[in-house]
C-alpha cells in the first residue's frame, strides 16, 4: 500500500474500539461506580437503564480508550437520546486522578429522539496511547441510549467542507482544571486566536462563551 492510501486509511479509521457496539461491551468498562446500571445492546445501539444514578456525574462513568497524539486534530461524534430529556457530561482526557481535559467536553442536552452530536478538537498535550473516553452519566436517574461513536483523525483540505459542517459550533460548559489554566479558542487549522478565559484552579463547571465563527476551545493546563 502507497504511503498516501496508508494515511487516508488511518483517516477513515475509528480509534474507538467498538464504538458500533457490534461486539456487545467489549472494549468498554466502567469508572468510579458508585452507583448501579445495566446495558442493553441490541443492533448497534446501546440502552442504559439507571438504577441508583448516585450524587454527582462522576457516580456512573461508562468509559473506553483512545491514543491520542500531540498536534493532532480529531473529529468525536455520536448519536444519543434518552426516554425524558436530561443532561450528559462527555469527555476525553488524562486518565488520572488529576483532571487534565484533552477535547472540549461537553455537557449536551439528550431529548426523547436520536439526535446527532460531533465536535472536534486539536491534541495540545504530549502523545496519550490510553486516553479516556467518558461518558459521565451519574446524578440522574433517567436511562437513555448511545450508538455510532466515533473518533477519527480529521481531515482538513477543502473538499471535507460538508464533513466539518457536522461539527456543532462551541457551546455547553466545561470542568476546569484543578490546576492553573486557560481557555484558548483556535482556527480550524490549529492556529491560537486567542484566549477566551483563565483561572486559578477548581472553579468546577463553567460555560462556554459563545463564539460566532469557527474554531476550536481548548482548555489548556497552565503549569508552573
Amino acid at each position: 500500500m502507497k504511503e498516501s492510501a496508508k494515511k487516508e486509511s488511518a483517516k477513515k479509521k475509528n480509534l474507538i474500539e467498538n464504538g458500533d457496539f457490534s461486539k456487545g461491551l467489549k472494549g468498554w468498562r466502567v469508572e468510579n461506580g458508585v452507583g448501579k446500571f445495566s446495558a442493553k445492546d441490541e443492533d448497534g445501539e446501546l440502552d442504559f437503564e439507571i438504577h441508583d444514578p448516585g450524587k454527582e456525574g462522576w457516580s456512573l462513568q461508562f468509559c473506553s480508550d483512545v491514543s491520542l497524539k500531540e498536534g493532532e486534530s480529531y473529529v468525536f461524534e455520536m448519536k444519543a437520546k434518552a426516554d425524558v430529556p436530561r443532561t450528559l457530561n462527555v469527555n476525553i482526557k488524562k486518565n488520572s486522578t488529576k483532571y487534565l481535559p484533552y477535547a472540549n467536553g461537553r455537557i449536551i442536552d439528550l431529548s426523547t429522539d436520536w439526535q446527532d452530536y460531533s465536535w472536534n478538537f486539536t491534541m495540545k498535550e504530549i502523545d496519550d496511547a490510553a486516553a479516556l473516553l467518558s461518558f459521565d452519566m451519574g446524578g440522574n436517574a433517567t436511562s437513555w441510549s448511545l450508538k455510532d461513536v466515533s473518533l477519527k483523525v480529521a481531515k482538513g483540505d477543502d473538499s471535507e467542507r460538508s464533513y466539518r459542517d457536522r461539527i456543532q459550533k462551541n457551546s455547553g460548559y466545561f470542568n476546569s482544571p484543578n490546576e492553573p489554566w486557560e481557555l484558548h479558542f483556535y482556527s480550524l487549522e490549529g492556529k491560537l486566536i486567542k484566549v477566551l478565559d483563565k483561572g486559578k484552579g477548581g472553579e468546577g463547571i463553567r460555560a462556554y462563551p459563545r463564539i460566532d465563527k469557527s474554531g476550536v476551545i481548548v482548555v489548556k493546563e497552565i503549569k508552573g
